[in-house]
């Protein structure tokens, strides 16, 4: 069975990959899920003082290494993407201001390849609705990931404490708690 790939954009993968390692390039469950990230992320990422600063540990070798590697693109799907993204670009222009460059261009992937982008951003998932792009927010790819044994619910609980201590908390993550977790992970 081939992998099922899954594009995490760079907040949902700064909220993730400094308490799940490796947290890239793994294959979980049975339909051998796996994440990966665009390139683009670590040009944000250092490219940005901001997260630069806030995110230091993602300077590290490990992650920057985790992140060199990216999904295979052949050069007919690179073609795509690019008029993808032209497409999904002039919409953000035009009608739904708010993501980004960065923001476009994964969900250009995911619309080419058919990927589901993990994003919590919700200007970025209400644009991928308008082009049909599956999404997941970040506590669903943890219920995933928790629904196939590849981590625990106290593995959750412990993510969700560190991003209340970062001051990193997704949006609607109280009310997702409830809805997708049943109860059984609460907020400090």
């Amino acid at each position: 069975m081939p992998q099922s790939k899954i594009l995490a954009d760079t907040n949902s993968y700064l909220r993730l990959a400094n308490n799940i390692r490796p947290l890239l390039c793994v294959e979980f469950g049975e339909k051998k899920y796996c994440l990966y990230v665009l390139r683009e992320t670590s040009l944000e990422i250092t490219g940005s003082s901001r997260l630069k600063h806030k995110f230091y540990w993602a300077l590290e070798d490990e992650h920057c290494n985790e992140r060199a590697t990216t999904p295979t693109i052949s050069r007919k799907q690179r073609k795509e993407i690019a008029a993808a993204f032209s497409v999904i670009w002039e919409h953000v222009e035009t009608e739904l201001p708010g993501p980004s460059k960065i923001d476009a261009m994964y969900l250009a992937h995911g619309f080419v390849m058919g990927f589901p982008i993990v994003t919590d951003d919700r200007d970025m998932r209400s644009l991928a609705n308008v082009f049909s792009i599956q999404t997941y927010k970040t506590l669903e790819l943890l219920k995933i990931m928790v629904d196939v044994a590849h981590i625990t619910i106290d593995r959750v609980t412990a993510i969700v404490k560190y991003w209340q201590y970062n001051g990193d908390i997704p949006a609607d993550m109280h009310v997702d708690l409830d809805s997708i977790f049943l109860g059984q992970v609460k907020a400090g």
